[in-house]
């Protein structure tokens, strides 16, 4: 099989996976939210508000930000040793290039240990990040 076929195979795959963490899980976050006593919809607990503010592609991303990245750019992204990365201006193939390859000296690579749909959450949950 052609290089290229493979990779229109994965992407697709990726892509149908994604869409079916974010449709499959949202009965279940839509059962986990309550109404209160003013009719105000309120999550039952917090991982059940983030799923809802972020999506499943972007909750998928932030652990595995939390488990990768937050050492260096912060537990809220905002900068440490990394750079802020809230508002960023790069294109998607940009960030996932600077992720794959990463910085000499400055950022590991990590194109070994992300797979394309890894890449895919961590950009969903880079551009929730907005100031």
């Amino acid at each position: 099989m052609r290089v290229e076929i493979k990779a229109t195979i994965l992407a697709v795959s990726a892509s149908a996976l994604v869409l079916a963490l974010t449709f499959g899980i949202t009965p279940f976050l839509r059962a986990s939210l309550a109404a209160d006593s003013n009719g105000k919809v309120q999550a039952n607990n917090s991982g059940a508000k983030l799923a809802a503010d972020l999506g499943a592609g972007a909750i998928q991303g932030r652990n595995l930000f939390i488990r990768n990245c937050a050492h260096c750019h912060g537990d809220d992204a905002r900068g440490n040793e990394g750079p802020n990365l809230h508002n960023l201006a790069m294109n998607d193939e940009r960030i996932a290039n600077r992720i794959k390859q990463g910085i000499k000296g400055q950022m590991p690579r990590f194109e070994s240990k992300f797979n394309d749909l890894d890449i895919a959450s961590l950009i969903a949950y880079l551009r929730t990040l907005k100031d």
